[in-house]
């Protein structure tokens, strides 16, 4: 079988290198070799695919929808000469899904023939709703796609029986096969290709204006799937049905080694929770430490009192940011949102991680919850201040189908089900009981320039640090802009 795998992109979220940064590229390249820089992670999702698939033995192409040259009619023209058996679309949200939907419609005017399918967080949670209203979609896999795309590699002629996969009948009905268990053993699945892309991934943080955490070669490592927690914004729950599988340390750091050997000197752990597991991480970092690793990396966690006595062992092993789900300074606001955490557990958890020597720690915050009051969130940004986070953003509460939150504002009549599933949904527009948009985003600006000021004035050394860091990629205008702006609708900021 042929096979092209595309991922389709949320602009927000990649973004090209500064000219300063490109300029250090020319004098001295990384060891991949590939021309093209972007600001982003690496799609593994198609990456975990196109291995399962090399493994079989089938041809594999594979796209980035982030490249700096890509086109969509550069992308058709593409498969018209490659003439593929099926094409695989991945992509996360459904501020995605207009773009995977022209996309899949030019696919199938062009090659009629091919199987379209789905993948990705967003199809798998509304597989019914997507090959009902397009044409255009073949097939879509719900849930992890390794097993799937490996039945699908075997032939089309019997989809009724491949379990997970929601498709439409040759007599136009929708057809849902029943739910596909989980991958047990994940250290059973190939490692992610990550040389058939030709992008160099570059570590940088979410903002307006491109910012380099790390000047070295860069990816992005699953090291556990899913997510036990069931807080309301999120559609995690349903989409791993709050269930998590770790792969084993010793399977962790075979692939360290690799990305080692193929000169890799940076990586993000982009599980949902990495420190789910102290025992685990522990092994984990002691096992880089004796290999003699010189990674610089990152992972995300709940601040709970279980993690604090592996922050000592992430700093030891390389460990450079740590970004916790803080969401709220308000105690009320996290039992609302079923967060399950502490005011003083999330304190003690910045304070272990600042001790340890973790050079940036980061909080994601979120306003705008329902009943949340002016007090609340001027609360959160207090809350902010306090700690010792020297990186920060500030969101919108969103509800998005398959999370609480969306279920809640159906059951309240502020949502409809039926014609609004592809669409997302700022709580504060919707929910009579939110704070008006307008306050909103009036405060939140007004808060966010007052905390940069703060950060900067309490502890001017650790701000300095953090700018000399930017500084080595960003030009001085764009570290103004940074210090200056704020945005009215996702306001993203860290020194």
């Amino acid at each position: 079988m042929r096979a092209s795998l595309i991922f389709v992109r949320d602009r927000r979220f990649f973004s090209p290198p500064s000219s300063k940064f490109l300029r250090r590229r020319q004098k001295s390249g990384y060891p991949q070799g590939n021309e093209h820089y972007v600001l982003g992670e690496p799609p593994l999702g198609i990456m975990y695919l196109s291995s399962v698939l090399k493994e079989m033995g089938h041809d594999v192409s594979l796209t980035d929808q982030c490249h700096p040259e890509y086109s969509d009619d550069g992308f058709v023209d593409s498969l018209t000469r490659e003439r593929p058996d099926m094409v695989g679309i991945s992509f996360l949200s459904n501020m995605c899904y207009p773009a995977a939907r022209n996309l899949s419609r030019k696919i199938k005017a062009a090659l009629p023939t091919a199987k379209i399918v789905y993948g990705g967080v967003f199809p798998s949670i509304n597989a019914r709703q997507i090959v009902a209203a397009e044409e255009s979609v073949d097939i879509v896999a719900r849930g992890e796609g390794e097993g799937i795309i490996r039945d699908l590699a075997e032939g089309f002629d019997r989809l009724i029986d491949i379990p997970g996969i929601t498709f439409r009948s040759r007599t136009g009905e929708v057809v849902e096969t029943p739910e596909r268990e989980g991958i047990q053993d994940l250290d059973s699945i190939p490692f992610p290709d990550r040389e058939a892309i030709g992008i160099n991934y570059v570590a940088s943080l979410p903002l307006d204006v491109p910012a380099v955490i790390w000047d070295r070669a860069y990816t992005s490592i699953v090291s556990s799937r899913g997510c036990p927690f069931g807080c309301t914004y999120c559609n995690c729950p349903t989409f791993s049905g709050r269930k998590c599988r770790a792969r084993s340390a010793g399977n962790v750091l075979q692939e360290l080694e690799e990305l080692d050997r193929k000169g890799y000197g940076a990586f993000t752990f982009v599980d949902d929770n990495f420190l789910l597991d102290p025992e685990r991480v522990t092994e984990i970092c002691n096992g880089m430490v004796a290999r003699g690793h010189d990674f610089r990396w990152a992972c995300e966690g709940r601040a709970e009192p279980k993690v604090n006595g592996v922050f000592e062992k992430l700093s030891t092993a390389g460990c450079d940011l740590v970004m916790f789900g803080i969401e709220s300074g308000s105690q009320r606001v996290l039992n609302g949102m079923n967060k399950k955490t502490k005011i003083h557990d999330i304190e003690q958890a910045v304070s272990h991680a600042k001790k340890a020597g973790i050079g940036i720690i980061h909080g994601f915050f979120i306003v705008g919850s329902p009943g949340e009051t002016v007090e609340e969130v001027e609360q959160t940004f207090a809350f902010a201040e306090r700690i010792d986070i020297n990186s920060f953003n500030f969101n919108s509460l969103t509800a998005f189908r398959g999370t609480p939150l969306w279920r809640d504002a159906v059951d309240r009549g502020l949502i409809d089900e039926e014609k609004d599933w592809d669409k997302m949904f700022p709580v504060h527009s919707i929910h009579p009981d939110s704070i008006d948009s307008r306050t909103l985003f009036a405060l939140r600006s007004q808060l966010v320039r007052r905390l940069l000021r703060r950060k900067v004035i309490r502890n001017p050394g650790e701000a300095a640090k953090v700018f000399h860091r930017f500084l080595q990629c960003m030009s001085l205008k764009d570290l103004y802009l940074l210090l200056t702006s704020s945005k009215s609708d996702s306001s993203t900021q860290r020194v």
